[in-house]
């Protein structure tokens, strides 16, 4: 008996070490839990998380919650999952300025994002090598910041030869995406010629990645999906849809990133900007910041730009798209195009919303649109749902979304891994 007692604490000790760390639990109880799926929110519901993941979600009769559990009680409050920018970009602009990349400029942009209840941002171009160690791939505890996906370097050439050194460079600096523009800036440059951008896809596809594409024109967005374009980055805005396009878009299964704000971002500073003196905008951006954007000379001179006026005129036709689009089932990516010099990052997302409302999609489908779709269409692994095992990506709001999207803006606290985001 005494040479089995050493090895009976032995297994006493080993099976004490393997129970779990219950103090690792956090859980918040009593809100109402919009889970991003698109179903039917949870009244009085609990969010269990453990080192940085959701562990359990569901009402607070079925969720048991284990001993030693860190509780916060937010009754009266919503909880949404984070919001997945599809389409934004990182690095470059800081106030209203571009040519700032940085690493530090990248952690800073990232971080206003978060701040705005944004916890992921896939940046589709313009990324150099100083963003490749951020991504959410290397980065699985971004903290202080939103998540990173990035496509690198726009693809680009006169040749498919050309264009085609530009993929293996963005495979060899290490992406997550690809992104080509097939667009003639009203039809002030070259667009990229079919054979180029069939190149790029195709090798695209051969490397493993999905690839986006900056488009303008119906007739394009038809043959970029002929050609086998993943997602289509911005709006159709030359004319209406037609069933063709929305045949072509369910046939292939892809989806449809509107990001209305890139229209108004090109008009609205023709006039005295309506969200200078909000104070939701200045909590970010200064009045020293946007003094440029309030000069009458400038102001002019957006008024007399023929570009800013026609994509004015444009944003009504991205809009119907818009609709036309999410009514024939069409998956419905949110993203905005913001990063780039007077596209307010973090704020835009919150326009972008009351855009795509006035466009006539209701509060869940906008929400949903921001969290589920993105993650799943774009294979963002462990994210956009308040799922087990998913991220604790999530935003805890003051109000009730599912009333009105500008509720999204009444942010209580913003969380990235588990991780309280400091606003």
């Amino acid at each position: 008996m005494s040479r089995l007692l050493p090895l009976i604490l032995v297994i006493i000790i080993s099976c004490k070490e393997k129970e779990p760390n219950t103090s690792s639990y956090v859980a918040f109880t009593g809100a109402v839990i919009i889970d991003g799926s698109g179903k039917t929110p949870i009244q009085n519901g609990t969010l269990l998380l453990s080192e940085g993941r959701v562990m359990a979600v569901g009402s607070q009769e079925a969720i048991d919650i284990p001993e030693n559990t860190q509780i916060h009680d937010v009754s009266g409050k919503t909880i949404i999952p984070g919001i997945i920018n599809a389409h934004g970009h990182v690095g470059d602009v800081k106030g209203i300025e571009g040519g700032h990349y940085s690493n530090e400029n990248t952690i800073d942009n990232l971080s206003i994002y978060a701040r705005y209840g944004v916890t992921t941002v896939v940046s589709l171009g313009g990324e150099r090598i100083e963003a490749e160690p951020l991504r959410a791939v290397n980065d699985t505890t971004a903290g202080q910041r939103a998540r990173l996906f990035i496509a690198g370097e726009v693809i680009d050439g006169d040749t498919p030869a050309e264009a085609l050194a530009v993929v293996e460079k963005n495979h060899k600096m290490g992406v997550d995406f690809m992104k080509i523009r097939v667009d003639d800036n009203l039809g002030t440059i070259q667009k990229m010629p079919e054979d180029v951008y069939k190149a790029v896809i195709n090798r695209s596809h051969e490397l493993g990645y999905k690839i986006s594409t900056h488009m303008y024109y119906l007739e394009d967005a038809k043959k970029l999906l002929e050609a086998g374009s993943d997602m289509m980055a911005h709006s159709v805005r030359d004319v209406p849809v037609d069933t063709e396009f929305i045949a072509l878009l369910k046939e292939k299964n892809i989806s449809y990133c509107p990001t209305l704000t890139r229209e108004l971002s090109t008009y609205i500073y023709g006039e005295e900007g309506d969200f200078f003196d909000d104070p939701f905008f200045s909590r970010e951006y200064d009045s020293a910041t946007v003094r440029p954007l309030r000069d009458p000379e400038y102001k002019l001179k957006i008024r007399n730009s023929l570009s800013a006026q026609t994509y004015k005129k444009q944003l009504p036709v991205a809009m119907s798209n818009l609709k036309t689009l999410s009514d024939a089932g069409i998956p419905i990516i949110f993203g905005t195009d913001s990063g780039i010099p007077t596209r307010f990052m973090g704020y835009f997302e919150h326009l972008e919303m009351e855009l795509m409302a006035d466009s006539g999609l209701t509060p869940m489908q906008i929400i949903v649109s921001a969290t589920k779709i993105p993650a799943e269409y774009l294979n963002l692994k462990d994210l956009g749902t308040l799922s087990q095992g998913h991220w604790a990506d999530f935003v805890i709001l003051d109000a009730d979304p599912l009333e009105d999207i500008k509720n999204v803006r009444h942010i209580h606290k913003v969380f990235i891994g588990g991780e309280e985001i400091n606003r």
